[in-house]
């Protein structure tokens, strides 16, 4: 049976150790990219919370440290060091053990470094990889430290200022000036807390300053800051002026109607604009026809209002109203909407308004029937240009030709007129006025009146036949005097029985002959016979 060969423990190590440096190298070679700023390879990359905060230890900006391809196992160890504007540095340290082969580590400044800020301007930190191996540089960065929360502003944004480092209650002036001069409502003084922090907050950068750079200053009363003096610079915008919606009256009109348009305009701050104008571009249906409009502030609705009145030859179909990217000034420079505001609405074709009338009267053979029209389009306007037609019916059946009325500019209305004759029917005449134009727009009214003719009449009787007829009715009363005179001596003789009265019939003819050759019956006689002759003659002409 063979002996083992026994190996000395202190040359298996130096094989682990062999290895181990092989393994790193080997690690090194293949793993290092072009970026790669570690011995082993590893990876950094350093990014932070914010890149500015203000004078005060209650912000403070995280940085985190991220280390890709790191050698697993082992304990790492950071150093971190901050530099202020006054060259002093303050460091602290940060251990992970154990990594993987990606892991993170961070701090917070100035929390973790135990450091009150009292200093404006800009802070560089680096962090260096302190183990494995030593003062390796792994990342560096800068940040600011300010007295405002912002650098930049829009005109009506507040400003809020901390600076902290001076006295309990102490009295700080506070100034803000441009290049034109001090800001409105500046210098004035605000106290410090009981920590020695001042917090003021100009409310609101008034719309209508000059804009540029502004530079704050504080100046306490005994705590001076000398060397470094709480003071910074920041910039004043335009304000982007707020429009959400445009709004209109009407969804859908008529031509010759107006259209009403309206939108509310909010600065930074969310307080309502009534200053300026904006214009408002209105597109017709067919997509190029434009008109501009400008919106102002109306006080009695509490909004920019705009009118558009669309007229009768207008395009019919959707139209839209647009406010443009700046489309709205509020007359300091300050514009808006940032992105552009539609409304479409509905045109169609206008129904016009007739009112027709006829003057009261007796209308008969010969009388002139005037037909008054007035015709409106719905914007409430008089129709004064268009074709309008009055056509007269009487149950069902069209009288005449139909009628053109002409406008009467003097009286703003459209007139004509008709005759009637004597072919004319008689009753009820029905006039309906048809108003149109070029455009499609159209509307009718109408009215009646009563039309009676008088009967035919005979024709008086001449003279002669009255005369005529006179004497005939002289001839028949005396006839019928005779024959009563008759009646009653028959009568008064049959009355008398006792006596015998011997009829002297020849007596009666004798006076019968008296009065046949009186001269008055002759003459009588005849004018009755020249009267029928003439009358006889005219007959048979």
């Amino acid at each position: 049976m063979g002996r083992r060969k026994e190996v000395p423990i202190f040359r298996t190590n130096r094989k682990i150790a062999l290895l181990v440096t092989g393994a790193m190298l080997l690690v090194s070679s293949v793993s290092n990219p072009v970026h790669a700023s570690g011995p082993f390879g590893e990876i950094y990359s350093l990014s932070q919370s914010a890149p500015r905060m203000q004078e005060s230890n209650n912000q403070g900006i995280t940085f985190i440290l991220n280390v890709t391809h790191a050698f697993s196992g082992i304990n790492y160890q950071f150093t971190w060091a901050v530099r202020d504007p006054s060259g002093t540095t303050r460091t602290q340290n940060t251990q992970v053990n154990s990594v993987p082969s990606t892991f993170t580590t961070s701090v917070t400044y100035p929390t973790d470094f135990g450091v009150t800020i009292t200093e404006v301007g800009n802070y560089n930190i680096t962090v260096t990889q302190a183990n494995p191996p030593s003062s390796t540089q792994a990342a560096t960065s800068l940040f600011e430290v300010g007295l405002t929360n912002s650098e930049k502003y829009q005109r009506t944004q507040a400003v809020s200022m901390i600076a902290q480092g001076y006295q309990n209650a102490e009295n700080i002036t506070i100034s803000i000036r441009s290049a034109t001069g001090n800001a409105p409502g500046f210098p004035t003084t605000g106290l410090a807390d009981s920590l020695g922090v001042l917090a003021y907050t100009w409310t609101s950068i008034p719309p209508s300053v000059p804009l540029g750079n502004y530079t704050v200053r504080l100046t306490g009363s005994t705590t001076p800051k000398t060397g470094f003096p709480d003071t910074q610079t920041f910039l004043v915008d335009p304000a982007n002026v707020t429009i959400t919606q445009l709004s209109i009256t009407q969804s859908s009109l008529q031509r010759s109607q107006t259209q009403t348009f309206r939108f509310i305009a909010t600065y930074p701050n969310t307080v309502q604009v009534k200053t300026g104008s904006a214009i408002i571009r209105i597109i017709e249906a067919d997509g190029f026809t434009e008109h501009d409009i400008s919106a102002t502030y109306k006080t009695s609705v509490g909004q920019f209002q705009g009118t558009f009145q669309i007229s009768l030859s207008s395009d019919t179909g959707v139209w839209v109203a647009s406010i443009d990217v700046g489309g709205y000034n509020d007359g300091y420079g300050n514009i808006g909407p940032s992105s552009s505001v539609n409304r479409g609405f509905a045109v169609s074709t206008a129904v016009l308004t007739v009112t027709s009338s006829i003057p009261n009267g007796n209308y008969t053979t010969g009388s002139i029937i005037v037909i008054n029209a007035i015709v409106v389009t719905p914007g409430g306007g008089n129709f004064t240009s268009g074709t309008v037609i009055a056509t007269t019916h009487q149950s069902s059946v069209q009288i005449g030709s139909p009628l053109r009325l002409s406008y009467d500019q003097t009286h703003a209305k459209w007139v004509g007129s008709y005759t009637v004759n004597s072919t004319s029917p008689t009753g009820l005449w029905f006039i309906q006025v048809n108003a149109t134009d070029a455009y499609g727009n159209s509307g009718y009214g109408s009215t009646s009146t009563l039309v009676t003719l008088p009967p035919t009449q005979q024709p008086p009787p001449s003279p002669t036949s009255s005369a005529f007829n006179y004497l005939w009715l002289i001839v028949i009363g005396l006839v019928a005097a005779i024959a009563i005179l008759a009646s009653f001596i028959v009568y008064r003789r049959g009355r008398m029985v006792r006596r015998v009265l011997k009829v002297d019939l020849e007596a009666i003819h004798a006076e019968a002959k008296k009065v046949e050759n009186n001269e008055f019956f002759k003459n009588v006689q005849e004018q009755l016979k020249e009267q029928r002759g003439h009358h006889d003659s005219k007959d048979v002409k």
